[in-house]
């Protein structure tokens, strides 16, 4: 199911239907939301997993890879990645399950992920020989290496709903989970129009 294919199911919802052209909830108000409902739909099922097997992870359905993002260069040793999200703040390192470097005919092991107070006692450090750790700070994951990465591209495996960017894209989210999302952006509209617009001015006289 594409985002696009998904939103029009939740407008349909809203006005009964199919929605008018001049609706006043628009696609991208919906994709707005949408992000937010996957990331509330992972942390249910990272907290149905610690109930059903008393141990918390996230399903792989929520994950997906990202291939071919630039590594750019930000000091001899360090290195910086741009991700498509901000990642889910699950666990120690759920957000971003997996970190690869890909050349010519040539993978990486897979990095090393680091706590907030690693990160200080690492930069203390020599890089270790032929180890690859990483940080993530924001949408930047940092990497901590001896060996010259700008001249590879990074894999990153994450929880995503895919591309956000693109409503024609396939949006990875398990089906047990929709009927939560959809739900949860109905309440999000619903209190969103449900507010009084302000239509006092400034104070301002505008004629003077």
């Amino acid at each position: 199911m594409t985002r696009y294919a998904f939103i029009e199911r939740i407008l349909r919802q809203i006005y009964n239907g199919q929605p008018s052209d001049d609706s006043s909830i628009t696609y991208n108000q919906v994709n707005q939301w949408l992000n937010d409902a996957i990331a509330l739909a992972a942390r249910k099922n990272y907290m149905d997993g610690l109930q059903m097997d008393g141990v918390a992870y996230v399903n792989n359905s929520f994950y997906t890879t990202f291939k071919a993002l630039p590594v750019v260069n930000e000091n001899v040793t360090t290195y910086s990645i741009s991700l498509p999200v901000i990642p889910v703040a699950l666990g120690k390192n759920e957000g971003v399950a997996t970190l690869q470097f890909i050349g010519e005919w040539k993978i990486s092991q897979t990095a090393i992920p680091l706590s907030t107070n690693q990160v200080g006692y690492i930069d203390s450090l020599r890089p270790i020989q032929n180890k690859l750790l990483y940080w993530i700070e924001g949408k930047n994951i940092y990497v901590k290496s001896s060996i010259l990465l700008s001249q590879y591209t990074a894999n990153v495996r994450m929880i995503s709903g895919g591309d956000s960017t693109n409503l024609q894209s396939t949006l990875i989210i398990p089906d047990d989970y929709v009927p939560m999302m959809i739900e949860y952006i109905k309440s999000q509209l619903a209190f969103e129009r449900s507010r009084p617009i302000d239509t006092s001015n400034d104070g301002v006289d505008n004629n003077n």
